[in-house]
């Protein structure tokens, strides 16, 4: 008797939450297991907490940028002192000239905060961009392959990798309407990288 196939990491996450049967329809419905089960891997690499982002807590993120526009404050009082215009204009020493240069360190740090607020409103947790182009990264894959959406079974197996029960056939479909235009990105992008691997790969033996 043939020893049975030992399941990756995702069929075994699948199998505990009762969804296998969900990627074989899929499968059986012309998906590529392969391409599909290498996709619902990426969900393991997406963690978006503060942690992860930047390695402190969001309340610990937003104090260091608060100090750090206190420390450009700090820097504009001294730039502004007596012992600095000796320094820079009297004396000319290059050092304390170069700090009159623009953009001045303060306005450099004040910058750099601004960046980072940026980047905080537009990738932090709460945006989830990474869960999002994951998840369109698994829909595109089976409207590729098989032409359907497949909100069943697409659903079922997000649902179990993310380890999220509340994570429904109607909650999906909601999803999937909301990101159609990720979803048609997704679906060019991986198109094309198919067709690059077409190129690269030789041609199956007559």
């Amino acid at each position: 008797m043939g020893s049975k196939k030992s399941l990756s990491e995702v069929e075994r996450v699948l199998d505990d939450h009762a969804s296998l049967s969900h990627l074989h329809a899929l499968v059986k419905a012309g998906c590529d297991c392969k391409d599909l089960v290498s996709a619902m891997e990426l969900a393991f690499l997406a963690d978006e907490a503060w942690e992860t982002l930047v390695g402190m807590e969001l309340r610990s993120f937003k104090r260091e940028l608060a100090h750090i526009r206190n420390c450009a404050g700090v820097i504009d009082r001294l730039s502004r002192s007596e012992l600095i215009y000796r320094l820079s204009i009297e004396h000319s020493d290059p050092g304390f000239v170069r700090l009159h240069e623009s953009p001045t360190l303060s306005e450099r740090l004040r910058e750099y905060v601004s960046l980072l607020d940026y980047g905080r409103k537009l990738f932090g947790p709460k945006r989830k961009i990474s869960a999002h182009a994951w998840k369109a990264l698994i829909v595109a894959h089976v409207i590729e392959d098989t032409k359907r959406p497949h909100d069943l079974e697409v659903s079922s197996l997000i649902a179990a990798v993310l380890d999220d029960p509340k994570y429904s056939e109607k909650a999906h479909q909601a999803w999937r309407l909301k990101y159609s235009d990720t979803i048609e990105k997704m679906v060019g992008t991986l198109r094309k990288h198919r067709d690059e691997r077409r190129k690269i790969l030789p041609p199956p033996p007559r």
